[in-house]
C-alpha cells in the first residue's frame, strides 16, 4: 500500500491512502506522569474514509533529546502534539530557564517546525509551553511558576495564556497568608477519588464543563450542538490580541458562570502548616512507599510532595476569572508555509460525568495532597460501558490533528464516539475506577 505523509506529498489527493504522522512529545521532567498513553490509544492507527481517500493517523513518542537533535521536521512529521500534565506543564517550567543552550535549541527547533508548515497541538500544559502568560490588566507575572510559564513561550503563537494566579501547592512561599494565590493549581493535585450516587469511586480531578462551541471554523462547522461537556483539569483561559497578525479562530469558550463562582464546583484554598517536620515525614513515607513496592527512587521527590503532612482549610475561595473567555483556539502562522496551531486548555481525551458537587475533605485527621483536600460527591450513576462518558469527545482530538496536518476541511474525521476496545477497558480499570488502594491513588494524581 503506497502511503505518504501529508507534508511529504505535493498533491494530497494523488494517493488513495494518506498517512498523517504525529509526533507526541513524551518527556516527563520531575517524574510527574502525564497519561500520554491516552493520546496513543485515541490516535494511533485511527482511520477514516472520505471520497475514496483513506486517511490513517500514526504516532511516535519524541523526547527532548530528539527535538534538540533535529528529529522533528516536516519531512518526517505533519504535527507535534504536546500533552498536558507532567509533560506540558513541566516542560513549561523547565523551558522557562532560557539561559540554557539546550532550552534555546529545543524551543528554536519546535518554532522552526511550525514556520516550515508543521502543525502544533497543545493540550492544557502544552498550551502553556508555546504561549506567554498574561494576568489581569497590566499586572506582570509574579510567582516563580508564572514567570517560568511566561518565559517558556516559543514566540510563534499570537495567543496568550491567562491565569489570575498560579503557583504550586506546598512550594509557594507566601501560601500561609495567601493560599488562594496558587490559583488553578488548586484544581490539579488536590482531589481524593470521587463517589457516585451508587457508591462507586472514580478518579475525579478538575471539573466537566459545558463549553460554548463556536461553529464558524472548519473543526466544528458541522457540529450541531451549541454546547459540549468537556473535562477541565486546571487549564488556563486564552487571550487573543485585538488586531492579530494572522487568521485565528475561537473554537470554544468557558461557561458564563465561572468554575470558582459555581456553587457545585468552587473550592477553598488550603494552606500548608507542616513546616520542615511535615516535609521530612513526607520524605520518610516516600522512601517507605517506594521500597515496599519496588519502585524507582526517582519517585521519591514526587511522593514527598504528595505525602508531606500538615494542611488546613483557609476558608478562602480560589478565584479563577475564566468566565466567557476562550478555552480552545486555532490559528494559521502568517507565512507562505501556513503552519497550523490548535490550543486546547481542556482535556478532550478524559472522561466526563454528570451531577455531583465538590466538598472540602476535612474529616481526615492527617491531611496531605496524596489523600486529597477536596473530593467529588453524588456524581450521577455512570453507564455500564462508559462509552459516552469516556470516548464522547475523542473525535475532537482527531479533528485537531487532521486540521493541524492540513487535511482538507471537508475531509476531517467523522463526529462519533470512540469504541470500547480491550485497550480502553484496561484504561478504565486502571485510570478511571479506584480500587481502594492508596498507591494507585497516588499514581493517578
Amino acid at each position: 500500500m503506497n502511503k505518504k505523509p501529508l507534508n511529504g506529498s505535493k498533491k494530497r489527493n494523488d494517493n488513495k491512502n494518506i498517512i498523517i504522522k504525529v509526533a507526541i512529545l513524551a518527556e516527563e521532567p520531575f517524574f510527574w506522569g502525564s497519561r500520554k498513553f491516552y493520546h496513543k490509544i485515541i490516535l494511533d492507527n485511527y482511520t477514516w474514509l472520505k471520497d475514496d481517500i483513506r486517511y490513517t493517523i500514526t504516532t511516535k513518542y519524541l523526547y527532548d533529546k530528539d527535538i534538540i537533535n533535529g528529529e522533528l521536521n516536516t519531512s518526517k512529521y505533519d504535527t507535534l502534539l504536546v500533552p498536558g500534565g507532567g509533560i506540558g506543564n513541566n516542560e513549561a517550567l523547565t523551558k522557562g530557564l532560557t539561559f540554557r543552550k539546550s532550552v534555546k535549541k529545543f524551543k528554536q527547533n519546535i518554532a522552526n517546525f511550525i514556520k516550515q508548515g508543521g502543525g502544533y497541538i497543545g493540550i492544557c500544559g502544552g498550551v502553556a509551553l508555546i504561549t506567554d502568560l498574561k494576568k489581569d490588566s497590566e499586572e506582570k507575572p509574579q510567582t516563580i511558576t508564572e514567570r517560568l510559564y511566561n518565559k517558556s513561550s516559543l514566540g510563534v503563537s499570537c495567543v496568550s495564556s491567562y491565569f489570575k494566579c498560579l503557583a504550586f501547592p506546598l512550594f509557594y512561599p507566601f501560601q500561609y497568608k495567601h493560599p488562594e494565590k496558587i490559583g488553578n493549581s488548586a484544581y490539579s493535585f488536590t482531589f481524593a477519588p470521587g463517589e457516585t450516587v451508587d457508591g462507586k469511586y472514580i478518579y475525579a480531578v478538575g471539573c466537566p464543563l459545558d463549553v460554548d462551541i463556536n461553529r464558524d471554523n472548519p473543526i466544528f462547522s458541522d457540529f450541531t450542538k451549541e454546547k459540549e461537556r468537556i473535562r477541565w483539569w486546571a487549564g488556563q483561559a486564552l487571550i487573543i490580541p485585538k488586531d492579530p497578525d494572522r487568521e485565528v479562530y475561537v473554537l470554544g469558550k468557558y461557561p458564563s458562570i465561572d468554575v470558582s463562582e459555581n456553587e457545585s464546583t468552587k473550592i477553598c484554598a488550603w494552606r500548608y502548616t507542616g513546616g520542615i517536620l511535615g516535609i521530612f515525614s513526607g520524605i520518610l513515607k516516600a522512601f517507605k512507599t517506594v521500597k515496599k513496592n519496588n519502585m524507582s527512587l526517582n519517585k521519591v521527590p514526587l511522593f514527598t510532595f504528595y505525602l508531606a503532612g500538615g494542611w488546613e482549610c483557609s476558608g478562602k475561595v480560589v478565584k479563577l476569572g475564566n468566565s466567557n473567555l476562550p478555552c480552545m483556539t486555532a490559528e494559521i502562522y502568517p507565512n507562505n508555509n501556513k503552519g497550523r496551531i490548535v490550543l486546547c486548555s481542556l482535556h478532550t481525551e478524559y472522561m466526563v460525568w454528570n451531577g455531583g458537587h465538590i466538598e472540602e475533605n476535612e474529616n481526615l485527621g492527617d491531611h496531605c495532597l496524596g489523600k486529597g483536600l477536596h473530593r467529588w460527591k453524588n456524581i450521577d450513576k455512570l453507564s455500564d460501558s462508559l462509552e459516552k462518558e469516556m470516548t464522547n469527545n475523542w473525535w475532537m482530538l482527531r479533528r485537531f490533528v487532521a486540521w493541524a496536518s492540513k487535511v482538507p476541511d471537508n475531509h476531517l474525521p467523522p463526529i462519533e464516539p470512540g469504541k470500547i476496545t480491550k485497550e480502553v477497558e484496561d484504561l478504565i480499570k486502571n485510570h478511571v475506577y479506584w480500587d481502594g488502594n492508596y498507591l494507585t491513588q497516588l499514581k493517578n494524581i
